[in-house]
């Protein structure tokens, strides 16, 4: 067997592969060994008909398959082995260019990771978000607390911004009533925006047992395209009332709602709380820009069948998460105003991106020769089991292989962001 390799573009090899006669009528013979039980031959007993037979009764390829499969093997893990810049990423196609009483010539392409240099990722200067944490930052933070504490109260009042009404309607498109347009003690917070037009804006004043057609438009992208852009008339009755009640910032808020005894103790932890917040996210932004300095500037063009198999995977996810919620990819799709095409161009955009990434970083880890030990890992799981109030033995019974791969690559994510940290500047 004699092969040729060549480089092409996105990272595709391409093998010509020569097969003299001599291996290759071995290779029909290994498949008529393997496959002459199958045969039927008048006047032999079954699998007992000589090779030219079975062919001359069934036809010349009937043991091509099999010896192609052979050579194709062969072929395939010779290259690999010898050539470790070989890196596949799919199974390669088979062309057959020649097979005559000479042999048989047939060319494999075969996907794989793309030879490239990376930029430069050493010496760069990088700035870490400057963090501020004033009193606008604390209130806002003390105000979602008091949220958490605040009560719904039925109320006579009427109907206001923030409030939460429950209602029955009924809607009309052309004089007629239209499916999923009527509902019973419908929940509604009024300024959600959860309701097409201004739906929500008309209940304002009104009180509680209260009737009102409401008028809306639906929006043109809608889509339910039977009502798309159309006028329509909601005939609501309003049901029931319940404003928001919001607690008071005070000594008694504090002790009864909180670990700490005065306001101010209060504000000072939630100040240390957003000071270390607010870090946390500026590390990630700085090791985010970091990261995409360093991708977007490596000259790469991602293999096409890396990214359409990024891209399926990450819509065949988005799809059972969907599934989880009681809703179809394709609804949302449309809930959102675009086509299928238009949402799959968007994912692929993104796992392109995603694809090139991937084999940036997995680069300048090999480069660097940067691992992880089994002892990084076990001390990894002795945190994690002290966090889980656990002893490491009983922590270690939850740990199957998805969950070490896990831990084993936010390791290593972890070794080179503190490689390239300790091999840049950072402001």
């Amino acid at each position: 067997m004699q092969y040729e390799i060549t480089k092409k573009e996105k990272g595709v090899v391409e093998v010509l592969v020569k097969v003299d006669k001599q291996e290759w009528d071995a290779a029909l013979n290994a498949s008529y060994e393997k496959e002459k039980g199958k045969y039927n031959v008048p006047g032999f007993r079954k699998g007992h008909a000589p090779r030219n037979v079975i062919e001359k009764t069934y036809g010349a390829g009937a043991f091509f398959n099999g010896a192609i499969d052979d050579v194709y093997y062969k072929a395939y893990s010779k290259v690999v082995t010898e050539h470790t810049d070989v890196k596949p990423i799919a199974s390669p196609d088979l062309k057959i260019n020649k097979l005559d009483e000479n042999g048989i010539e047939f060319l494999l392409s075969i996907p794989s990771v793309p030879e490239f240099n990376l930029a430069q990722y050493k010496g760069l200067t990088f700035t870490k978000q400057k963090i501020e944490v004033g009193d606008k930052e604390i209130k806002e933070a003390i105000d979602k607390e008091l949220l958490r504490s605040s009560r719904l109260v039925e109320t006579k009042k009427p109907v206001k911004n923030d409030d939460f009404v429950t209602l029955d309607f009924d809607g009309y498109v052309d004089g007629k009533q239209f499916d999923g347009g009527k509902a019973e003690n419908y929940q509604l917070k009024i300024g959600s925006h959860s309701f097409i037009d201004t739906f929500e804006d008309q209940l304002v004043g009104l009180n509680v047992g209260d009737k009102k057609d409401v008028l809306v438009t639906f929006p043109a992208n809608y889509h339910e395209k039977s009502l798309a852009g159309k006028p329509a008339t909601f005939k609501v009755e309003i049901k029931n009332i319940r404003e928001r009640v919001m607690p008071e910032l005070n000594e008694e808020f504090v002790s009864n709602s909180t670990e700490f005894n005065t306001v101010d103790e209060y504000k000072a932890s939630i100040k240390d709380r957003l000071i270390k917040e607010a870090n946390e996210r500026a590390d990630v932004e700085l090791d985010n820009s970091i990261l995409d300095k360093i991708i977007d500037d490596t000259n790469l063009t991602v293999p096409d069948v890396m990214v359409e198999e990024e891209t399926n995977r990450q819509i065949e996810g988005m799809s059972n998460q969907m599934k989880y919620q009681g809703i179809k990819l394709e609804d949302y799709v449309g809930y959102i105003g675009k086509t299928m095409d238009e949402f799959k161009a968007e994912v692929r955009t993104t796992s392109a991106r995603n694809a090139k990434a991937r084999l940036v970083l997995e680069k300048l880890i090999r480069d660097e020769n940067l691992d992880i030990t089994e002892a990084d890992i076990d001390k990894k799981v002795e945190e994690l089991a002290k966090s889980a109030n656990k002893s490491v033995e009983e922590y270690k019974k939850q740990v199957n292989n998805d969950l070490v791969n896990q831990i084993a690559n936010e390791l290593l994510m972890k070794k080179l962001l503190d490689f390239l940290h300790a091999n840049n500047t950072i402001k």
